[in-house]
Parts: C-alpha cells; structure tokens; sequence
C-alpha cells in the first residue's frame, strides 16, 4: 500500500504541480503587459505628486520604460507577435 502512496506522490509533484516552462512568444507577450502597466502606473504617479525631486524621478521612470517598452514592441514585431490589447497614452507616440 505504502508504495502505491510514494507513487502518487512522485506522479503529484513531478508531473501535476511541476511548473510548464513558458515558450519565449508568452514570456514577451508577458514582460510587454507588465510594462505596459508599471508605464501606467508610472504616468499616474507622475500626475499626483508635488515634489519637484520626485517628479524628476518619475520622469526618468516613464523614459526608461517607454525605451523598455519600444524595445519589446520590436522584438514582438521581428517574432510576428500580435496581441489584440493596445495602449496609447494620449497623443504621445511611445
């Protein structure tokens, strides 16, 4: 009995709780989604705050994640990614 137990528990934890790697197109279409929302969020924050230090701050944030975000926007294209979700922050082209 107890080795039909030890069984399901390598069957459990091997083949059912064992993480799938993610293909590259899933991880890309990931980081682009996360950046697309740290970018928003960024912008918020930009919008709220007062201090002059930390607007210089959120500044150099929202630049260096719109260069994140053009970067993997590139390589989706080059991939032949498409993705149905589009973000647009005003009028300014990212």
């Amino acid at each position: 009995m107890e080795k039909n137990s030890n069984k399901a528990k390598i069957f459990y934890y091997e083949i059912i709780r064992k993480p799938q790697p993610m293909s590259s197109r899933s991880l890309l279409l990931r980081q682009i989604r996360e950046t697309s929302d740290r970018l928003t969020a960024a912008h918020n924050r930009f919008e709220n705050e007062c201090d002059e230090d930390l607007l210089d701050s959120v500044i150099y944030e929202i630049q260096s994640l719109k260069a994140l975000y053009r970067y993997l926007l590139r390589r989706a294209k080059e991939e032949g990614l498409q993705c149905g979700e589009i973000s647009v922050f005003g009028r300014e082209v990212i």
